[in-house]
């Protein structure tokens, strides 16, 4: 109530601001009142109406109007800040942020249509029709007067009442401006100009007219001035205050000014508020946008470091869990004899299991993928999605429309994670429930799927943004901005990409971009050299996954010449090109990365398999894996997945697996 009240009274007194006499009533350089309407609803929400209705019966019923048209004037003075207040709301601006040029048009533009209509229009009228001989003989003059009456408050003293009537803007949208040495000196000096030109144009006699319109033009030099150095919330305030100035030597010089210097002044002040607050609003989102990039590159700075870090973490993990695996395994075939082991090896095999998962995340965060792609049907590909997919809760209706089956090229698990991630971000869209729709089209080289929702969709903004690491509209979920910037990355890996999109209809449509796979091309694969002894080149950097290798090798039937780095594995090879059978390779070694080692001996002989194995794969090349002697065994790796890669190279008769739990 008391809010109501103090606004039925700022509303009076902003209303009741005398005009100079000696002039028709209606021309006035500008209606504060208007300004307090219009930004009261922002300021105090539905509220607002009962307090301008009854500063606004308490105008129109002090003898001027006949109450039936005091009660008209009352119904349009305060419908026409409400519905302008309305209009924003589905504009979907609860606030116009004054920082910005988007919303600072929006709002003079709804509230120029709002005055026209209501003001300008509808009040011109009932005004009209009250007082037929009282000077509104021309009513086209008196409603155009009426109409930048109020825009000039609006513009000149309704930022200020926003900005210093509501909350403060945090410095982390950017609603500061930058700091100044000596503030109080500035505006000091900045105010003394303006009133000197302001002066100098409107109270000199000795002033020539010419010499006087130039000083009054010149005030759009501070006006800029402040805009440019005091950021929107200066700004706003030093027009308000510059707007008051002019009236009030209006207001002094009204009885020996013309009509038409009102109308003069009125205008000028219009455009030049107008600009001082579209440059400050420009000029702030220059320094935000810089800011943001500033940002963006040190956050950049920090997730490489971050994924240079856990790409380490990755490598080093892998090789150990691989050590770990391959023990148990070996474990595991000597003590079956033992009942005891058995539950104990199961126990160490599911904490082994929950290393692999941390490490799967790592290697995500890293942005390292497994360099395991291969064609298959795009069937085969999606099976592990849509097996998650087929667990969503009941309130999502999950439809899939493939019309065929074509063979992709990629790793299945980043497909998995890429559609999943996908899935998950369309899910939280949705609380209520509603659909998700996966289709795909084919338009070769490329297979386009894409996965669509009902849900709300994004804004403009947000779908501009939605790929930015760590930059979410959720305060819950699993990945916290990461999401989205994950599957981008994901996207990029397999070869392809992602685009996000909101259709006319709502909803949200992610296009995840493919590559089409290729038939394989049937090649003889190498002969198996009898029972005679197979020589094998094992290099790696870590003395337990050489040890547990040789020993399953030599168990195979296998001899094996070690190497801890590509220096030493080369020199072995050199010495005696066709005397080896098979290499296996880390890929990430001291002195020479075992690609370098590999693309040497594939100079050398190009018929020799190669086994490249790694913890992560950023080194790999993707043309050495081409043709049938070469495969990748990513790290962790069980000694029966050693055994199978050795079989597909046909260097090892599929019953010798048996024994290593095939």
């Amino acid at each position: 109530m008391l809010r109501i009240l103090a606004l039925t009274l700022v509303y009076l007194a902003a209303a009741k601001v005398p005009f100079p006499s000696g002039l028709p009533f209606q021309a006035y350089l500008f209606w504060p009142a208007a300004a307090v309407a219009h930004t009261a609803f922002f300021i105090l929400g539905a509220d607002a109406a009962w307090g301008l209705a009854l500063g606004s019966l308490a105008l129109n019923l002090g003898g001027w109007l006949p109450w039936p048209h005091a009660l008209a004037m009352v119904l349009i003075q305060t419908l026409e800040p409400f519905l302008a207040w309305r209009a924003m709301l589905r504009l979907g601006v609860p606030r116009p942020d004054l920082r910005q040029i988007r919303d600072l048009l929006r709002w003079l533009g709804v509230a120029t249509a709002a005055a026209a209509v209501f003001s300008a229009g509808l009040g011109a009228v009932v005004v009209g029709l009250a007082h037929r001989d009282g000077g509104f003989k021309n009513p086209l003059a008196t409603s155009g007067s009426w109409l930048l009456g109020d825009l000039t408050a609006l513009v000149c003293l309704g930022p200020a009442l926003l900005l210093l009537l509501g909350p403060r803007p945090s410095s982390l949208e950017g609603g500061n401006p930058p700091r100044l040495a000596h503030p109080i000196l500035e505006g000091a000096t900045l105010g003394a100009l303006c009133l000197l030109l302001l002066f100098g144009a409107r109270i000199n006699p000795g002033l020539s007219p010419d010499i006087g319109l130039a000083l009054e033009f010149a005030l759009v030099l501070p006006a800029l001035w402040i805009a440019l150095r005091f950021g929107p919330r200066g700004t706003s305030v030093g027009m308000a205050l510059l707007s008051l100035a002019v009236l009030a030597l209006l207001w002094t010089r009204g009885q020996n000014l013309p009509e038409e210097a009102f109308r003069f002044s009125q205008l000028h002040l219009l455009v030049l508020a107008l600009a001082a607050l579209v440059t400050s609003a420009a000029t702030d989102e220059t320094r935000v946008a810089r800011l943001a990039l500033e940002a963006r590159e040190l956050q950049g700075q920090r997730m490489e470091a971050v994924s240079t870090l856990a790409g380490g973490l990755v490598h080093g993990f892998n090789n150990q869990l691989t050590v770990l695996l391959g023990n148990l395994d070996r474990l595991r075939l000597h003590a079956s004899e033992v009942p005891e082991a058995a539950p104990v090896l199961d126990r160490m095999e599911e904490a082994t299991h929950a290393m692999e998962q941390t490490v799967r995340q790592l290697k995500a965060l890293s942005q390292q993928a497994p360099l395991q792609a291969f064609s298959l049907p795009l069937s085969q590909a999606l099976a592990p999605f849509l097996a998650e997919a087929a667990a969503l809760p009941d309130r999502i209706r999950f439809e899939v429309q493939l019309k065929e089956d074509p063979l992709v090229g990629l790793d299945p698990e980043l497909l998995r994670q890429a559609l999943g991630l996908l899935l998950a971000n369309s899910v939280e869209a949705l609380p209520s429930g509603g659909r998700i729709r996966l289709s795909a089209e084919r338009e070769d080289p490329w297979l386009r799927l894409f996965l669509e929702d009902d849900g709300p969709g994004m804004t403009p903004e947000v779908l501009h943004r939605a790929c930015d690491p760590f930059f979410t509209t959720r305060t819950t979920g699993r990945n916290r901005g990461l999401g989205l910037s994950l599957t981008f990355s994901l996207a990029r890996q397999m070869g392809g990409w992602l685009v996000l999109d909101t259709p006319p209809g709502g909803g949200t449509r992610a296009e995840l971009g493919l590559p089409l796979g290729r038939p394989a091309e049937p090649s003889p694969l190498p002969t198996l050299p009898g029972l005679q002894t197979r020589r094998v080149l094992l290099a790696d950097d870590e003395a337990g996954i050489r040890e547990l290798t040789r020993e399953v090798l030599q168990e195979l039937g296998f001899e094996v010449f070690e190497a801890s780095d590509g220096r030493e594995a080369l020199e072995a090879f050199e010495g005696d090109p066709r005397g080896w059978d098979l290499a296996i390779l880390d890929l990430i070694m001291p002195r020479l990365h075992g690609s370098e080692v590999a693309t040497r001996i594939q100079a050398l002989r190009p018929d020799l398999p190669i086994l490249l194995i790694s913890g992560y794969s950023a080194d790999a090349r993707p043309d050495l894996l081409q043709g049938p002697h070469r495969r990748f065994l990513a790290k962790p790796f069980r000694i029966r997945d050693l055994v199978a890669a050795l079989e597909s190279m046909a260097l090892l008769p599929s019953k010798d697996g048996d024994r290593h739990g095939r």
